[in-house]
């Protein structure tokens, strides 16, 4: 029954009950207390153990210069969370006469038990990192160089603002060809991308003869993505760019519809998906065909605009000599308003006396008559006379030669010289591939000036404009019976009347077999690609009608066995089967006569006839990218005895032995190191790419390196995916071996050098320092752990010769990258002050080092005083050094009561050490850093505007850090817009105040107007 009574007992019963449950489970955790905590040690120790193989793989990934994924980033900011919660939570255990403590870490380890297994299960990951993007000023190289003009700047701000617009999908920029499109869509996304609005902006030239395969392998090289080229591959890319985050593809030069969907390219939808940005020359295109949702027109320059980028582009030329001002003027009219005729003719008539100048506007107006499709005749004129008045054979040989090329194709110096060579186009008629090379780089300078090329990703690559092409090949076709036919749909023939052919540049759609009987008497040069990737067949008796051929390029082709007729062009200098599809070459041993340039490059080539050491007048041999290259018979290379460049594929590895300890580790009958050793020992090889995986395999004679002017060697492991994308005409990767005597002029000669785990690092700082590393631009050097004062220079060399040392050793220095050495300083303040072209340096994990830049000398006051000035730095990354004192270290001694001394604390920063335009700086992992910034030192600072360019700022694991900025800093940092500070367990606040007011009675407030991404995380 129900009453009063029996309801009390009841719910007291369950009062007793429940209390009687707790009291049980608290005295479990009392009495489990250690076993909970043992457990949770052991389930911590698994997940340390896979937290360091974590860790490992990141640090390969940041030596690749690749970028953690975010899942990765996280599970490692948890990781280390956890770690110190568990840490600490251990320090804190207590006697065990304390019930209360035991039963509260009790209960908190079982409960951390399963977080703690979580994370163990979560770290096995499908991927660590991916590669970075190519930073902006790569990608678009035109927008470093972009001159202001008032009236694209409506047009620039409006395509931006349709970009940022969530209801437009699809833009169309069009204008005349040469009105300066592509320059500013490059602006525009180089805007995009610092801003942040999209994750990647691939921008892929299109062209006239654009096929799906080609533009996607160019977008897939802009993101990073690897495809096969003979799949369909646009699933790949759809997904990449369905993956949630926000793309701009731009797809330059459109003539004709394109089909986005068959490329892979998924317009928005929502947030998901692309932006798609298109120029042509036809607004049609865009507005109907392509239903672009905002189409901009890119119009002519003003005649005010016109004159004024003309007169840039001429220097004071017009301002010093009146007498041609009414003559330039006029001139500048015909180019009307458009920016590639502008250039091109500026730089042809800068410092050309009167006549010269009237002459040009006599056959600009003679010019005007000629009209090619797509192309205003102002543009044409211009760019004729542009040739008309290069200065010499060489400079007009040469652009014509660019012209043979594929539009937009990225044109190599080396490709370029062996073409003069095999031409004999240069006037000079240079003896060697090196003296020709030069010749080469001066003539393309000549070319750049004129405005008729450009420089691409870096200085050995070139491009040409696609009207300045156009234009060229008109030329080339009417001077010197040039044809290009870049899409041809079938073998044209020789023209009935006028010149025959001496040079064909041809690329086919749909052609699946070349004709028989063809005959041209008067061929020079033949270059076919076979961009479609068909079975393309080339017939046995192809070649009979082309006795004059001496350069002939296959791209592409697939050719089980080289057409016996190929043995019959005896005048045949050049040869390229670049990709090709080749078993059976051995034919090429009857064109021993002639052949100087032998390229494979990228066939698929296993073995490497016996019959190619036949080819005695052979002077360039190129195998790089022949990666399924397994032979090479011994024998070959040094019957060669006329070789200048040799290029092996950098993955080749199969080396004879040189000795017979090493024929279980190597390939008893390939070619070995003496062989090469004998080769390089007669002076003529100058050039060598080469990698050496053991160097066990080297002979027991040195290699002599010293002749070698261009060299590309790795020994030990080859250079990873950071690397590569380092350009130096000398490369030099060491790992894992002793710096032996046959390597120092390598060192010496470089000017990218990447060293691992190596035994000799006084190099860097004995025999002469002060005249030596004069080209090296960029040093890696990790986990080499001998025991220096400074890794880089010698501080008594400093103190004897301060001038000499700065004028020198590392002079032309631009990335500097030091990882877990063992060195208390890398640098002494003389070699300090040498580094005037420093842009990049990476310091880390070196556990011993107290400074970057230190000086315990006495006796020196200048050195004490003076500051040390990066002049050009703009990223600096210092991580994982425990024992930092400051950047710039001096061991102010103070005297104790004791009579010891000791050091007093310094910023990280002080008044002696400049930055004048550095853009990033992260700290992580500086544990004896108390301040970055001495509040005294700032009013110096701001005068000389030191550290304005800052835009990004992270500071991780600083434990002693208070602030990150005192409090007169902020004004300094007016740039800044991204500040990151996370696991500072003694921070007190962002910025330090002593109070509501400053010294000047303003009330104390922080102001960082660009500040567009703030991250504080674990303070």
């Amino acid at each position: 029954m129900c009453t009063p009574q029996g309801i009390i007992e009841h719910l007291g019963c369950m009062v007793f009950d429940e209390a009687v449950k707790a009291v049980t489970k608290a005295g479990k955790y009392v009495c489990h207390y250690r076993t909970n905590l043992d457990n949770l040690q052991r389930e911590m120790t698994y997940l340390e153990d896979r937290r360091k193989i974590i860790e490992r793989e990141v640090k390969e990934a940041h030596d690749r210069g690749e970028e953690i994924e975010e899942d990765v980033a996280r599970w490692r900011t948890d990781t280390n969370t956890m770690k110190i919660y568990v840490y600490l939570m251990r320090q804190s255990t207590c006697s065990s006469l304390n019930v209360k403590w035991r039963y509260r870490l009790s209960k908190q380890a079982e409960e951390k038990i399963e977080d703690v297994k979580k994370l163990a299960q979560e770290s096995h990951f499908d991927k660590i990192s991916h590669p970075k993007p190519p930073p902006p000023e790569l990608e678009f190289p035109s927008a470093e160089n972009y001159v202001h003009l008032d009236s694209r700047t409506p047009i620039f701000e409006a395509i931006v603002g349709a970009l940022k617009d969530p209801n437009v999908k699809m833009i169309g920029v069009y204008g005349l060809g040469g009105v300066g499109k592509t320059t500013l869509v490059e602006k525009v996304a180089k805007k995009m991308l610092d801003e942040g609005t999209f994750k990647q902006v691939p921008l892929v030239a299109v062209s006239k003869d654009h096929n799906v395969k080609d533009i996607q392998k160019k977008l897939a090289d802009k993101l990073n993505l690897t495809l096969d080229a003979t799949k369909d591959e646009k699933g790949k890319l759809w997904n990449k760019f369905k993956n949630g985050e926000k793309y701009l593809v731009i797809l330059d030069d459109i003539w004709e519809e394109v089909d986005l969907k068959a490329i892979g390219i998924p317009v928005m939808e929502g947030n998901i998906g692309c932006k798609v940005l298109l120029t042509s020359r036809k607004e049609d295109l865009l507005r109907i065909t392509m239903k672009a949702d905002r189409n901009f027109p890119i119009a002519e320059l003003r005649e005010g605009e016109g004159w004024n980028l003309f007169k840039k582009k001429m220097g004071n030329t017009i301002e010093s000599r009146p007498e041609i001002d009414s003559l330039a003027r006029e001139v500048c009219r015909k180019c009307k308003g458009l920016p590639v005729a502008i250039n091109a003719l500026g730089a042809a008539l800068k410092d050309r006396p009167y006549h010269t100048w009237k002459n040009a506007l006599d056959k600009l107006e003679r010019h005007m008559l000629t009209q090619i499709d797509g192309i205003n005749r102002s543009v044409w004129a211009s760019l004729w006379i542009s040739y008309d008045m290069l200065p010499s054979l060489d400079a007009q040989s040469c652009f014509l030669l660019c012209c043979l090329f594929a539009e937009d194709a990225k044109i190599s110096i080396d490709e370029l010289t062996r073409h003069c060579m095999a031409r004999s186009l240069l006037a000079q008629n240079p003896r060697t591939f090196d003296e020709a090379r030069t010749a080469v780089c001066t003539v393309v300078d000549v070319l750049k000036s004129a405005s008729l090329l450009s420089t691409e990703d870096h200085e050995t690559i070139v491009k040409i404009h696609d009207v300045i092409r156009d234009v060229g090949i008109s030329i080339a076709h009417e001077k010197e019976a040039f044809l290009v036919d870049h899409g041809a749909l079938q073998w044209p023939r020789n023209p009935t009347n006028g010149p025959l052919y001496r040079a064909m540049s041809l690329s086919f759609k749909n052609v699946k077999q070349l004709p028989n009987g063809l005959v041209y008497p008067q061929l020079e040069t033949l270059m076919v690609d076979n961009s479609e990737l068909s079975d393309l067949e080339v017939p046995d008796n192809f070649f009979n009608g082309m006795m004059q051929l001496t350069v002939l390029t296959f791209t592409r082709m697939h050719m089980r066995r080289l057409p016996s007729s190929l043995a019959k062009l005896t005048n045949l200098r050049m040869l390229y089967l670049n990709r090709c599809e080749l078993e059976d070459i051995a034919v090429l041993k009857d064109l021993k006569s002639n052949l100087e340039v032998l390229s494979l490059r990228g066939s698929n080539i296993e073995a490497l006839p016996l019959e190619i050491g036949q080819l005695t007048s052979l002077r360039v041999l190129d195998l790089q990218d022949c990666n399924k290259l397994k032979v090479i018979p011994r024998g070959v290379t040094s019957n060669l005895s006329s070789l200048e460049e040799l290029y092996f594929s950098e993955n080749f590895d199969k080396w004879g032995a040189t000795t017979d300890e090493q024929q279980d580790t190597s390939t008893r009958e390939n070619l070995n190191l003496e062989e090469l050793r004998r080769s390089l020992s007669t002076g003529k090889l100058i050039t060598l790419h080469i990698y050496i995986p053991d160097v066990m395999l080297l002979p027991k004679e040195d290699l002599i390196f010293v002749n070698l002017k261009r060299f590309k060697i790795s020994v030990g492991s080859i250079f990873n995916h950071s690397e590569k994308l380092i350009y130096g005409r000398c490369m030099l990767k060491l790992e894992g071996i002793q710096l032996r005597n046959e390597f120092i002029p390598l060192v010496d000669k470089a000017e990218v050098v990447v060293l691992h785990e190596i035994e000799g690092l006084k190099v860097f700082h004995e025999r002469g320092v002060g005249n030596r590393f004069l080209d090296l631009k960029y040093l890696k050097v990790t986990s080499c752990v001998e025991d220096l004062e400074y890794l880089l220079g010698d501080s008594k060399s400093s103190v004897q010769s301060h001038e000499l040392h700065r004028l020198q050793s590392f002079n032309n220095l631009t990335v500097l990258i030091i990882e877990n050495c063992k060195s208390k300083y890398l640098f002494p303040p003389t070699t300090a002050k040498g580094l005037v072209h420093l842009e990049e340096l990476e310091v880390r994990s070196c556990k011993i080092m107290e400074g970057i830049v230190g000086f315990e000398r006495r006796n020196d006051e200048d050195e004490l005083t003076s500051e040390v000035k990066f002049s050009k730095l703009k990223q600096l990354k210092l991580e994982d050094l425990p024992n930092l004192l400051s950047f710039y270290a001096q061991k102010e001694k103070m005297e104790t009561i004791m009579g010891s001394s000791s050091s007093c604390a310094q910023p990280l920063f002080n008044e002696k050490v400049i930055f004048p335009i550095l853009e990033i700086l992260i700290i992580d992992g500086l544990g004896n850093i108390i301040k970055i910034w001495e509040k005294q030192s700032i009013a110096g600072l701001k005068e000389q505007g030191f550290f304005c360019p800052l835009t990004n700022l992270k500071v991780s694991r600083c434990s002693k850090l208070m602030h990150v900025f005192p409090s007169n800093m902020h004004p300094l940092l007016k740039n800044l817009k991204f500040l990151e500070v996370k696991y500072c367990e003694t921070m007190k606040g962002i910025a330090e105040f002593e109070g509501e007011i400053d010294e000047d009675g303003l009330r104390n407030e922080v102001c960082f107007s660009k500040l567009r991404i703030l991250i504080l995380l674990s303070l």
